[in-house]
């Protein structure tokens, strides 16, 4: 079952989707769901309605939402970046914790690339675990991107152009924000971790993941590796052999660290 609404943020509303198991449990666990960078809710080949569909099956409730000026989120892109979507996310994580079908204390987060990063800076919140997903988690330390700063000076935007074919505005706020935004809260959490990468990513270097796990001097983390994935683990060729991969992969981890 699917429940799609909007939730009220500090000072705009939320469009969230919730699926729901089909079993008449009072209480699941659940797993916030939070894309990446320029995409939304049912964006990236459908990889999160996909990982809705399977969590669904198994157990679990979960929630998608999009993100400030993505998708059904009507606010304004000029307000694009980490400190709104930070809050976003943590607007998300309350709704789940006060749903009936949801145990508050079983509740995890899983982001996608940017999304990713959304999640390692939301570790403040009571999660029971965190998965990334090709994710931008050097959280410690500005995540520099390429733009063309002299047209940004001359008319305050810069147009991108994501890998689906649109072109999309970016104001400065959204690099401000990423330099502004960073933490080293991610080295205190104590709940699991789990770090996925697909081998074959040409858009995030795999490094960045691969120098977390190798250098957080942390037991709680774990590393999950796809051969032959890219960015989406393929999600956006329609091809979802190695997303499914994927996706059983995490299952079975959060059968021991979410159930």
């Amino acid at each position: 079952m699917e429940k799609r609404l909007y939730i009220h943020g500090e000072n705009h509303d939320i469009p969230i989707v919730l699926s729901y198991p089909d079993d008449d449990l009072h209480q699941h666990p659940a797993v916030l769901l939070l894309h990446g960078f320029m995409a939304w809710k049912e964006g990236d080949g459908y990889m999160f309605g996909i990982a809705a569909d399977q969590l669904a099956k198994n157990g679990y409730v979960s929630a998608r939402l999009d993100f400030c000026s993505m998708g059904e989120n009507r606010y304004s892109r000029r307000n694009y970046g980490m400190k709104v979507l930070l809050k976003e996310a943590e607007c998300a994580f309350e709704y789940l914790r006060n749903d009936p079908a949801v145990d508050p204390e079983r509740i995890g987060i899983m982001g996608h690339s940017l999304g990713g990063r959304v999640t390692f800076l939301s570790s403040k919140l009571p999660s029971k675990c965190l998965i990334s997903l090709n994710g931008a988690i050097n959280v410690d330390s500005d995540l520099p991107m390429q733009y063309d700063h002299e047209f940004m000076d001359k008319n305050g935007y810069v147009l991108v152009e994501t890998s689906d074919g649109r072109t999309e505005l970016l104001f400065q706020k959204f690099y401000d924000d990423l330099k502004e935004c960073v933490s080293s809260d991610i080295y205190s959490y104590k709940n699991p971790i789990l770090v996925c990468v697909g081998k074959n990513d040409p858009t995030l270097d795999p490094n960045v993941s691969y120098n977390f796990v190798k250098n957080c001097g942390m037991d709680n983390v774990e590393l999950l590796e796809i051969d032959e994935a890219n960015h989406t683990f393929n999600a956006k060729t329609g091809d979802y052999t190695k997303l499914n991969e994927l996706y059983e992969a995490v299952l079975v981890w959060l059968e021991k660290n979410l159930k």
